[in-house]
């Protein structure tokens, strides 16, 4: 996790997620010949239960680093069987066994060492809550866009929309300016496409808005060549913005030394308000993407 330290405020972009995505593909992919298919491998993993989602039979959990697999990150994992689900709670310690093999990552067993409070941030509220996938609404929530007008969430229905998580302050040309870059590649696909320019919009949220003021995101959109018909750059109250990045599994943790840490996931939302899918990272590719977009404005 790279930082530097901007008018006396360190600011970091969590690099793990990219890890993950450029990761887990390769360990998980396995051959189409059976007998060159490697066997599973296992990992300990430490942590605590943020949330016990039963009806995917999953854990969303907080974990230490994972020697010689992943660093430290809120993930959400699959449980081998129904038993290991029994007297799981928020807030549990536990140890667990990560197998991840062919085609799949899994907790084979948990054993429970505990208990704790869950962060307090409302970030870490919502992840507690159960992150939400593909096919899920997305919740509601009040923003302010970069013209210090009010919106809705919920007034994105009827349009696709594509939704990031970025912060003008972002010091790493990987992260954050990477997202605008590729939304600004969107943007200009969108704008050459009459049935795109009516049916979709791009939307920026910022993680960072004690700094990201209405006024700061107008410079920084006249800076992307942001189209206001199609791309916004949105802010709001810390809380609100934490517990909508939360909900969405974006992770955003500001420490004592006013450190900001986020993680990257960036969410195709169909007319309808749910999520049609999620790219997570910073790895994902504009072709991709506006593939996706064309798949969910024609469905």
């Amino acid at each position: 996790m790279g930082g530097v330290t901007i008018s006396g405020r360190t600011v970091r972009s969590l690099v793990r997620l990219p890890f993950v995505r450029l990761v887990l593909p390769l360990l998980l992919a396995g051959t189409t010949a059976c007998s060159n298919t490697p066997p599973p491998k296992q990992y300990p993993l430490t942590g605590q239960i943020l949330a016990v989602i039963p009806e995917r039979r999953s854990l969303t959990i907080r974990h230490e680093d994972i020697p010689n697999f992943m660093p430290a990150m809120t993930m959400t994992y699959t449980v081998a069987t129904p038993e290991l689900m029994q007297g799981r709670a928020v807030g549990e310690t536990i140890v667990a066994t990560l197998e991840v093999g062919e085609g799949q990552a899994r907790l084979t067993s948990i054993t429970h060492t505990g208990s704790g409070p869950v962060p307090e941030s409302a970030n870490a509220i919502a992840l507690a809550t159960g992150i939400l996938q593909e096919g899920d609404s997305i919740p509601d929530a009040a923003l302010i866009d970069e013209h210090d007008q009010r919106f809705s969430v919920a007034d994105w229905k009827g349009k696709v929309t594509l939704l990031t998580f970025t912060y003008t302050r972002c010091p790493l040309p990987d992260f954050c300016p990477l997202m605008d870059e590729h939304f600004s590649s969107i943007q200009d696909r969108i704008a050459a496409d009459p049935q795109l320019v009516a049916s979709v919009r791009l939307v920026s949220v910022t993680v960072d808005p004690t700094h990201d003021t209405p006024a700061v995101l107008a410079a920084h959109a006249a800076k992307r060549h942001a189209k206001p018909a199609i791309w916004t750059f949105a802010t709001g109250d810390e809380r609100t913005v934490g517990r909508f990045a939360g909900a969405l599994g974006v992770t955003i943790v500001r420490e004592k030394d006013d450190t900001v840490t986020h993680a990257l996931r960036t969410f195709l939302i169909s007319r309808d308000g749910r999520i049609w899918k999620i790219f997570p990272g910073n790895d994902w590719k504009v072709d991709e993407v506006v593939a996706a977009i064309r798949n969910a404005v024609g469905e």
